[in-house]
């Protein structure tokens, strides 16, 4: 309403928000059930995996890049944007100030609110630390939690249209034909605004494909689930809208500094209690409270595993640090108790049992998750709580969201059109049958081409109005409450991506430097583990369907500077992407080929490899 001054225009902006977030998750499946995809035991299929955006960029943009592909400039684009905005440094500073409105703090301070946000971040970051199952569960709990919330507000709407509690009903005044879009304001800025505010409230659809590769039966239960979840989200929130409007007269209360929901509940729960008039208020920010707490839990489960991903890659310093599992779970410390003989009784029920909390997360990426968090956070403390809020969801919307996902929609059509990539060749075992040579033979009949295309088309217009408009200036009403800038968020957004090109050419100079002076090259070698789709299903049934395919659950990476003269004979390849003149017939090390010390090289060698892949990083994850 802030934006548009008008119930039809907010309607309509709703339903707009509504189609793009539906092509956005037929966006998602598709790449989801397609992407990347390998030649394994001589079959070539996709395989899904965790990092989503990071994948799908890397899969139809390869170039231009360093080296083969080793370093592309779409994963230095979307690595440094997702790190920097990636996170819910918005939605911490949104659960502190609800928190503090819910206890009756009025008018809280600044330091109280970027200390609470601070420790719901670290809290939320040790939580997915040491219990992966626990930040599951929390994440669960307050989902359910959410969707009440909706469904009483929904409830409430119902009992004052029927005339069961002593507010008025207004929905006749605020849907009248006439008056729908008496006031609705002309700025394309505005729109804009209020457009991001509707993709950042639905954005969240694309988190299941950043955890793939820990979802039991992916191509069973991805596209039901999102096609189910997102629609149950669409119903729930346009009823919601209406239920407002069954109860704010948005005639009266255009230009007021309250929410929409803040009203709402005054005028409704608020009245129940007519010796506390603050008690609407208050019941408003605990609900809030909770559903910001929800992103943060949810938030950080998946962010934390694309940053994973990104230091994968090794464009990042400590790329090694960030890009391990390690095990300090809860797990431990319930051995310890039960190596103690303490707690048996309680140890021994199933979900107390250690080896249900005994596994390995991934740390370093939390850790950078959270350092992100902390800058953020405090980077706004020249700003007042509500702005800090507003500017780091729209800077979200508008870089993640929004960006990239105009070129994940222009990357359906790229395939479409141009075609897929050459698969990745993971054995020697030579191939059972043809490689599918376009998208289409490769999607087979689970995706309508003609229904990809439309769906990619809506999403790219979508992300590309809001990029855009908001270079518009506003103007009257818009411009005159505006509490900051209102450039800020696109220039923002537009200098962090550019902070992404300007690091693939760091990269790029510093790798060229390297090479003209020690002849070393940037390697990155990667050894994927699969298993099959169905191997740790929750309920306990194993091989049903083994025709689901393989997931990437694991990789080992090995990254380093390598010589050369090395790297040639053992990849055949020379600096920058080059093919050699002339392979060597044995492109390994084994300087002993053809003597009487062969078998003894050979043996020493697999025994340093096996070394080599026990020390090497990677994200080892079982799917629940």
């Amino acid at each position: 309403m802030q934006g548009t001054h008008s119930t039809g225009a907010s309607l309509l902006l709703w339903l707009a928000g509504s189609v793009y977030c539906l092509a956005g998750v037929h966006v998602y499946i598709e790449y989801g059930l397609n992407a990347p995809r390998y030649i394994f035991q001589g079959i070539e299929q996709s395989v899904p995996r965790s990092g989503g955006d990071l994948n799908y960029l890397q899969y139809v943009y390869r170039k231009p890049g360093y080296r083969n592909d080793t370093v592309l400039l779409s994963t230095c684009l979307f690595g440094v944007v997702f790190i920097c905005l990636g996170n819910m440094a918005g939605n911490s500073i949104s659960f502190a100030m609800r928190i503090l409105g819910a206890a009756g703090n009025e008018d809280p301070s600044n330091g109280a609110v970027r200390g609470i946000a601070l420790a719901a971040a670290v809290i939320t970051c040790f939580i997915h630390t040491i219990s992966r199952r626990g930040g599951i569960f929390l994440n669960n709990l307050l989902a359910i939690v959410k969707i009440m919330i909706l469904l009483l507000i929904i409830v409430v709407a119902i009992i004052v249209a029927a005339g069961g509690l002593d507010t008025s009903n207004v929905i006749g005044t605020n849907t009248k034909p006439s008056k729908a879009f008496d006031n609705a304001l002309s700025d394309a800025n505005g729109y804009a605004q209020a457009f991001l505010a509707i993709i950042f409230a639905f954005s969240g659809f694309e988190q299941p494909n950043y955890v793939m590769g820990e979802i039991s039966h992916p191509r069973r239960k991805h596209p039901i689930s999102m096609i189910a979840g997102v629609s149950t989200v669409i119903v729930l929130y346009m009823a919601v809208n209406i239920s407002y409007m069954v109860v704010v007269d948005f005639t009266k209360f255009t230009n007021d500094d309250r929410t929409t929901a803040e009203l709402f509940f005054e005028l409704t729960l608020g009245k129940i209690a007519k010796s506390n008039p603050k008690q609407g208020e208050r019941i408003f920010n605990a609900f809030l409270a909770i559903a910001s707490l929800g992103n943060i839990i949810v938030m950080t489960y998946t962010a934390a595993r694309v940053k994973q991903e990104i230091a994968k890659e090794g464009i990042i310093p400590c790329a090694k640090f960030f890009a391990q599992d390690r095990d300090y779970s809860l797990g431990r410390l319930l051995k310890w108790f039960q190596k103690k003989g303490m707690f048996s009784s309680l140890l021994r029920k199933r979900w107390f049992s250690p080896d249900e909390h005994s596994e390995r997360t991934p740390v370093g990426a939390f850790i950078l998750h959270l350092v992100f968090v902390i800058i953020l956070i405090f980077a706004t403390w020249g700003m007042k709580p509500d702005d800090a809020y507003t500017l780091l969801t729209r800077l979200s919307a508008y870089a993640i969201n929004a960006f990239f996902g105009v070129f994940l929609g222009l990357g359906i059509l790229i395939l479409r059109i141009r075609g897929p990539p050459p698969s990745v060749q993971v054995d020697d075992v030579p191939l059972q049958r043809p490689v599918a040579s376009t998208w289409k033979e490769m999607t087979g009949r689970q995706i309508n081409p003609i229904l990809s295309v439309t769906c990619a088309i809506v999403y790219i217009a979508g992300g590309l109005w809001p990029i855009v408009t908001t270079w518009i200036k506003p103007t009257g009403d818009i411009l005159a409450t505006q509490t900051f800038s209102w450039y800020l968020v696109p220039t923002i957004s537009w200098a962090v991506i550019a902070a992404g090109v300007v690091w693939f050419l760091g990269f790029v100079t510093v790798a060229w430097w390297t090479y003209r002076n020690y002849f070393k090259v940037f390697n990155v070698e990667k050894q994927p583990h699969f298993e099959a789709a169905d191997a740790h299903d929750t309920t306990g049934e194993t091989g049903g369907h083994s025709g689901e395919g393989l997931v990437l659950v694991h990789e080992t990476v090995y990254i380093s500077w390598v010589g050369e003269e090395i790297r040639q004979r053992k990849t055949g390849q020379a600096a920058f992407g080059n093919e050699m003149d002339e392979v060597p017939a044995n492109p390994g090390l084994n300087d002993f080929a053809g003597t009487d010390f062969d078998a003894y090289y050979r043996q020493k060698e697999q025994q340093v490899s096996q070394q080599q892949f026990d020390a090497g990083y990677g994200s080892g994850f079982h799917r629940q």
